[in-house]
């Protein structure tokens, strides 16, 4: 059948036209690999943001279960405690031992030394005894005694008398340093 006007009906005889279009097959690839990375990276943000949810729910049920396990009244009663101990600590710092001031000075006691009164004060920082001693030569030795101890400042002999029974009756002022006998300032 010849050609009628250009139009050819029969397949055999029809001639196929292809265009080729550089890249054209190109942007619908990356299309698709653009939408696969952002659905992966949205997939992956997913999974973290709710795994972090789930960390941050449990560790929010550790703390309800720690904050219904507290005594709310025992910690008043420590946090008063506390405040009261450092309130108490200073006063203890400079808190005389008496203790072991009078402990000292029975050390340095002479076994023929008697005493018949002892009085303190800790304003004027002494000690008065009124003692009997076996002779004037004990006297002399029990006051060295104090002087060779760095806890008494001065040893003052204000009456010395003979008694009818030979004995040496005897006051002493002893003159302490109570940072000896302090009590020691707590450690943080």
């Amino acid at each position: 059948m010849p050609d009628i006007g250009g139009l050819q009906l029969l397949p055999e005889t029809r001639k196929r036209i292809e265009v080729n279009v550089p890249g054209q097959n190109k942007f619908l690839i990356f299309s698709f690999v653009f939408i696969l990375v952002v659905l992966s990276i949205y997939v992956v943000i997913r999974f973290y943001q709710n795994s972090l949810e789930q960390a941050s729910a449990s560790i929010d049920g550790q703390l309800a279960t720690i904050e219904r396990s507290r005594d709310k009244a025992s910690e008043d009663k420590l946090i008063n405690l506390s405040k009261q101990l450092a309130t108490i600590n200073p006063l203890l710092a400079g808190h005389l031992i008496w203790s072991d001031a009078f402990t000292k000075v029975q050390s340095l006691t002479l076994p023929q030394i008697q005493y018949e009164t002892l009085d303190t004060n800790f304003d004027s920082k002494k000690f008065l005894f009124k003692a009997l001693a076996a002779s004037y030569t004990t006297v002399a030795k029990q006051i060295a005694a104090f002087y060779s101890s760095d806890a008494f400042t001065d040893v003052a002999l204000d009456k010395v008398s003979s008694q009818p029974s030979g004995r040496v009756e005897f006051t002493l002022e002893l003159s302490f340093d109570p940072s000896k006998f302090l009590l020691e300032a707590p450690s943080k």
